[in-house]
């Protein structure tokens, strides 16, 4: 019955669900950025079932990268491999974009990783990430719980346990992202705050409704921004030799 209710509430409030979709949005923020000759790499490809873009075809290459060994077999990459993102086994100035979809939270050595996105971009190059603000409800519940917990509800939320990994939370808020991958060598283009429907309070009417409240009221102000959801960020690396990559303006 509440399910009932929630699903109504829902789809009264948010009538074009798919539109404020967080990760639809970043996707076609990808798409904008993408040229025919980049050579592109995923950070936490995983097997490819939740984020669902379409850049084989549409690149040169898109190659992902993932400890779990099922990335291998991911229908949207031209090559799969298994390895730790924060030591990528590509060589120096391999690619022309990295991006990673909710992946950096669970980044235990954010200095390793930003470094090893500069090393493996060419100048000019541009990293592109989706990730929950460490300063949002969400985060701050998700900190103060173990894993088995998250493992529990996400299972309750339709989300297979396997796909639930250990989180940190260190590259997580603006300060964070810039102060590391700015250490890398990587300019700070633009770190914007993205509050959606409260996915994680539909169990309930009364979560739920206050979690719209929180919503609109956070979307509403923009020096409310560093309170919302999701943080999406891009930086570009430096060039030394030649004017930057004017990507980002595109």
């Amino acid at each position: 019955m509440m399910s009932t209710v929630v699903d109504a509430l829902s789809a009264r409030l948010y009538p074009e669900l798919l539109q404020r979709d967080p990760v639809v949005g970043f996707v076609e923020r990808l798409d904008r950025m993408v040229r025919p000759h980049d050579v592109v790499l995923d950070l936490g490809a995983g097997a490819g079932e939740r984020n669902r873009y379409a850049l084989r075809g549409r690149v040169r290459r898109i190659v992902g990268i993932d400890l779990d060994p099922r990335v291998k077999t991911n229908p949207l990459l031209d090559l799969g491999v298994t390895g730790d993102i924060s030591s990528l086994p590509f060589p120096a100035e391999t690619f022309d974009v990295v991006f990673a979809i909710y992946v950096l939270e669970h980044v235990e050595r954010p200095a390793a990783l930003a470094s090893a996105v500069s090393r493996v971009l060419r100048p000019g190059g541009v990293f592109l990430a989706l990730t929950p603000n460490v300063a949002h409800y969400t985060a701050l519940v998700s900190r103060a719980t173990p894993t088995a917990f998250h493992r529990w509800f996400n299972t309750h939320r339709g989300r297979p346990a396997a796909d639930t990994f250990p989180t940190w939370y260190r590259l997580n808020s603006r300060r964070a992202l810039v102060r590391h991958f700015a250490a890398a060598g990587l300019e700070p283009v633009s770190i914007e705050g993205v509050e959606v429907r409260p996915n994680y309070l539909t169990f309930n009417p009364m979560t739920f409704l206050a979690g719209v409240a929180y919503e609109r009221t956070v979307n509403a102000f923009e020096w409310l921004s560093p309170m919302r959801v999701n943080l999406v960020a891009t930086f570009q690396k430096l060039c030394t030799a030649a004017p930057a990559n004017d990507r980002h303006a595109r």
